[in-house]
């Protein structure tokens, strides 16, 4: 009896000190953002200069990179998660989201060839690895369960693969370099920073080139939604850009702006194309918005700062924001 309450005293003190240690690792190490509700969404700010990258959006599913950590947050329940890293790991990759499962890569530091994917389980709660990566060279890109990225596992030799994330089952995609989407059972990719695109379906293994017209000049993202793809692209000069939107299977293009000064995006999620823009001044963005069934864009924000990355869902938009050393992440409804 003796010995069996000395155990469970030394398992709950165990327990207390990994709490506390959480508690304060996650007070002063990881820093986490100060969370605000706002008239029209959310307001999540970093602490401490702390970098927001990697936004991720999906139904009330929030995903970004908060510094070396992977921060999840519930639109609906107004509840925020620490996702990651691991034991052990210190570098993390921007997270994908999709209706149940999120991605996301880890590793011991930067550039190593021992990089891991997380896949997490929204629903249960379970967080698991998922595939070995080797040297990222692409963020991954997620629809359903299905994850792709453009990895190397031998120096040098990139190529583009993913894995099934319920099944952990790793495929092949295509050798060399290209930084991919996917939607369903459809992949397509950039093969260099201006392009051009290669369309690829998993299932059949039919393989061809996406031309959409007007495309040249460095690539600002690559948005895929069904057989949609939408593309930001700077100019030559590249002091202005254009957003637009191909069909991936016969090639005919939609652009949606032309002459963007600071271009961040586009998002898309097979309704609406997004993307942010310079306003009146370097202080200030302007979140647009535009329907792929018709229409003039409109304008979803205005916004105090630089606009760095967006995000849509539904008639969710989420976006990162910077101004004076801060960093933050900002949510609103798409108007009707």
């Amino acid at each position: 009896m003796r010995a069996g309450l000395l155990s469970l005293i030394v398992l709950l003190a165990g327990a207390a000190l990994g709490g506390i240690g959480y508690h304060v690792e996650r007070t002063y190490a990881v820093q986490p953002p100060t969370v605000t509700e706002t008239a029209d969404g959310w307001r999540i700010s970093s602490r401490h200069g702390r970098l927001f990258s990697g936004l991720a959006l999906s139904g009330p599913r929030l995903l970004w990179q908060n510094g070396p950590s992977i921060e999840y947050f519930d639109l609906a329940s107004g509840r925020l998660r620490l996702l990651g890293p691991g034991a052990g790991m210190r570098v993390t990759w921007a997270p994908a989201v999709g209706e149940r499962y999120a991605t996301w890569f880890e590793a011991e530091r930067d550039g190593s060839l021992a990089a891991t994917a997380v896949a997490y389980d929204t629903v249960s709660g379970r967080r698991w690895k998922v595939a070995d990566v080797g040297s990222v060279y692409s963020y991954p890109a997620l629809s359903g369960e299905t994850a792709v990225w453009c990895s190397a596992t031998e120096i040098a030799r990139p190529r583009i693969g993913g894995v099934r994330i319920a099944t952990g089952t790793t495929f092949d995609v295509a050798d060399g370099y290209g930084t991919p989407v996917v939607s369903d059972g459809l992949v397509v990719w950039a093969q260099g920073a201006s392009g051009p695109f290669t369309a690829r379906e998993l299932s059949g293994g039919e393989t061809w080139p996406v031309v959409p017209s007007g495309a040249s000049g460095e690539l600002t993202s690559l948005a895929l939604s069904g057989r949609v793809l939408a593309w930001g692209q700077l100019a030559p000069a590249g002091q202005t850009g254009a957003v637009a939107a191909t069909s991936v299977d016969s090639g005919e293009t939609r652009v949606f702006a032309t002459g963007v000064t600071g271009l961040a995006g586009p998002a898309f999620d097979g309704a609406t194309v997004v993307w942010a823009e310079r306003g009146t001044s370097a202080a200030h963005y302007r979140v647009m918005g535009r329907r792929l069934s018709g229409g003039q864009a409109f304008e979803v924000a205005s916004v105090s700062g630089t606009v760095v990355e967006v995000a849509v869902s539904d008639r969710t938009v989420a976006w990162i924001a910077h101004a004076g050393g801060s960093y933050r992440v900002e949510t609103t409804e798409l108007p009707r």
